[in-house]
């Protein structure tokens, strides 16, 4: 089905795209690539062989929600930080059940990860640094004042802030955000 030009254009085409969207499911960028370096080469070996019943499109963005949890669940398995995965794994279900459900869902977690992002972003220099190793690093109080050179205490007081103005400008989302997950749960 795939010539060597045809598979160079659809690398090309969809490589990066499929990384980002890999990254939705909670993977870090290796991960991310790693996950669609897997779905192009299997492509690839199946070439001559493989069936594809809807868009191109449709299917490998299928093939990539559907490798993510595998990777994911396998790295659960193996690794030793399982609080870790097992967190990842939660978010990757939940992105998936709401992606299924339909566009409006889609799109609504789409604002809502922006209004989060742009919170987090609004956040002193520092402050946000801190948060951000706490939360998307998951590094303990601890790790976090010794990567950075600082006490525990600074580490607590700028987490609390973070918090203190995330709840305040996200307030008006957390209905929301409660209401979809509440109805895939």
């Amino acid at each position: 089905m795939f010539d060597e030009k045809n598979f160079k254009d659809l690398f090309g085409l969809y490589y990066v795209p499929l990384c980002y969207y890999s990254r939705k499911f909670k993977l870090d960028t290796y991960e991310a690539e790693e996950v669609v370096q897997r779905i192009f080469l299997k492509i690839w070996e199946n070439r001559d062989h493989i069936l594809i019943e809807k868009s191109i499109s449709a299917y490998l963005y299928q093939s990539v929600r559907n490798e993510s949890i595998n990777f994911l669940k396998q790295k659960l398995a193996t690794s030793k930080n399982q609080e870790k995965y097992e967190k990842r794994l939660r978010y990757a279900n939940l992105f998936e059940a709401i992606s299924e459900e339909n566009g409006s869902s889609v799109l609504l977690v789409q604002e809502l990860e922006g209004q989060i992002n742009s919170a987090i972003e609004s956040l002193p220099e520092k402050c946000r640094e801190i948060f951000l190793l706490s939360r998307k690093e998951n590094l303990s109080i601890k790790e976090i004042a010794e990567q950075l050179n600082i006490s525990v205490n600074t580490v607590q007081t700028q987490i609390s802030i973070a918090l203190t103005k995330l709840r305040n400008l996200l307030s008006p989302y957390i209905t929301v955000l409660i209401v979809v997950i509440i109805k895939f749960f």
